[in-house]
């Protein structure tokens, strides 16, 4: 890699501390354009001596090579929006709407609330349909405009990410499963509702889906967990609060959504197409009523 220095005249030092890869490499710049050069091994790395009277030139040659094979961060562009967002604001808060006066009004003779809410005792006992039905079920306008606000803002772009069917199902199952694995883990006499769980679902959805294509592999670890910490900070910013606030429901739905975020981006399901998406719509609204089916059987 060195050219023996026969002559008397100075040299001095180009560059300093490099690995030993980097110095093969950048003598081999210096031998391709006829530059005399030795390497040195120091303390802290190689250093690359040259002649002094050939130092701007050699400096000049490897600064032209350094810039030309930079390393340039593969930055992904912008998870692309596929889907429309407002359809699915608009029925999300036409249910809750419709819900909110018939347990206000016993519609039909029935207890709407006690057949529908989330109890974790009835859950065990095997009634799924809770998990899903207490979503919908809300007892005073702040509470239902609070659901309705955040839940439109985050729902809306979960739909034009994932898709309006695929994500309104998504939204659905992370404020399921939300409430199944809060159900399982609580008390047997303890009693929810709102939407709220599936509303930190949506939330959940969208840092899974920020950090999965925001950030390319070539970016700092810091940079790529930025989006989980932002979505685990706006969860403790708007989820922490309020006496009657069900934490575990926030925490378990956020992460549901986390988790079925990246199983769907992993699977690639975005990309399946509209009979994917017109699908995972439908399903979407034969759950809930059959879960609201299953709950009005139960009789007045």
């Amino acid at each position: 890699m060195a050219i023996e220095d026969n002559s008397h005249e100075a040299w001095v030092r180009l560059t300093a501390s490099l690995s030993e890869h980097n110095a093969r490499e950048l003598a081999l710049v210096l031998e391709a354009s006829g530059i005399e050069h030795r390497a040195t091994r120091g303390l802290l790395g190689w250093d690359l001596h040259v002649p002094a009277r050939v130092s701007e030139r050699a400096a000049e040659q490897l600064a032209i090579y350094l810039r030309e094979n930079a390393a340039r961060p593969a930055v992904k562009p912008p998870p692309a929006m596929i889907g429309r967002g407002w359809t699915g604001v608009v029925v999300y808060a036409a249910v809750l709407m419709l819900v909110a006066v018939c347990v206000r009004q016993y519609a039909f003779g029935f207890d709407w609330l006690a057949s529908g809410r989330m109890d974790a005792g009835e859950l065990r006992q095997g009634q799924w349909w809770r998990a899903v039905t207490a979503l919908t079920i809300h007892l005073d306008l702040d509470h239902l405009g609070g659901n309705l606000a955040f839940g439109s803002f985050f729902a809306y772009f979960v739909a034009r990410y994932f898709g309006a069917g695929l994500g309104w199902f998504a939204i659905l199952m992370s404020g399921a499963l939300g409430n199944l694995l809060n159900g399982l883990v609580q008390t047997g006499d303890h009693r929810s509702i709102g939407a709220s769980t599936a509303v930190f679902g949506a939330l959940a959805l969208l840092t899974a889906n920020t950090w999965r294509h925001g950030f390319s592999s070539a970016t700092s670890w810091r940079a790529r967990i930025a989006p989980v910490f932002a979505g685990v900070a706006l969860l403790a910013f708007t989820g922490t609060g309020g006496e009657n606030t069900d934490i575990g429901a926030h925490l378990t739905g956020f992460v549901a959504g986390f988790v079925l975020g990246l199983t769907i981006i992993r699977l690639r399901l975005i990309a399946r197409g509209p009979g994917l998406q017109k699908a995972a719509g439908w399903s979407a609204a034969g759950l809930l009523a059959l879960a609201w089916a299953a709950a009005l059987s139960l009789g007045p």
